[in-house]
């Protein structure tokens, strides 16, 4: 999808519009049908104890191409001889219990001076906990949430249309917390793909 054809497609409509119709509010562009994709939501919500609507497939594999204000526009590539060259599939789980879970283990292993992390990434940590949220990578190595999550990633990727894929997953704390680091995520987006309109614009013209 070309820069001009995401604004074409983002259109008049408020980031609430966009991301409730079209990333949350329809089965993902990655999956044939519905049938299919309620029961890999289903194996999932299990294994974690969750709501099957705790379950959220984002990113371009929701989509068909994405959202982020880092790659407007991308494709989602589900073809490609390596793993690398194809595009990873992106899962949001609600669960409050796992969240705080993690949080609670970062906390004790940061305080035991055990995760090294660097500045950048603390930064980057707390910036997600603002946003309710914790990646899958950062889970300190051998803890229950780590097997946990390494167990759902497995479950995730048995089946197609999800094989072959790398699989990433975010913890949220609440709905309203996925909602609205989505939404945030939209309004950089639009800010970078008018910057970048812009620049084809001015290119053009000193053409």
């Amino acid at each position: 999808m070309t820069l001009a054809e995401l604004q074409i497609f983002l259109g008049s409509r408020s980031n609430e519009e966009v991301i409730d119709r079209d990333l949350f509010g329809r089965r993902p562009w990655l999956f044939p049908s519905d049938e299919t994709f309620a029961r890999w939501r289903a194996s999932l919500a299990s294994a974690l104890d969750i709501l099957a609507a705790d379950v959220v497939i984002v990113g371009s594999a929701a989509t068909g191409f994405s959202l982020s204000p880092l790659k407007p526009g991308r494709p989602f590539r589900s073809e490609g001889a390596l793993e690398s060259e194809r595009s990873d599939v992106d899962i949001a789980f609600v669960s409050p219990n796992l969240f705080l879970a993690a949080w609670n283990e970062i906390i004790y292993y940061d305080r035991t001076r055990r995760l090294g992390w660097d500045y950048e990434t603390r930064v980057r940590v707390r910036q997600d906990v603002y946003w309710g949220l914790v990646s899958d990578s950062r889970f300190p190595r051998n803890t229950d949430a780590a097997r946990m999550m390494s167990g759902v990633k497995a479950i995730a990727r048995r089946d197609q249309p999800v094989r072959g894929h790398e699989v990433r997953c975010r913890v949220y704390r609440r709905h309203q917390d996925l909602r609205a680091y989505h939404i945030a995520s939209l309004r950089d987006l639009r800010s970078a793909l008018s910057a970048a309109l812009e620049d084809v614009q001015n290119g053009q013209q000193r053409n």
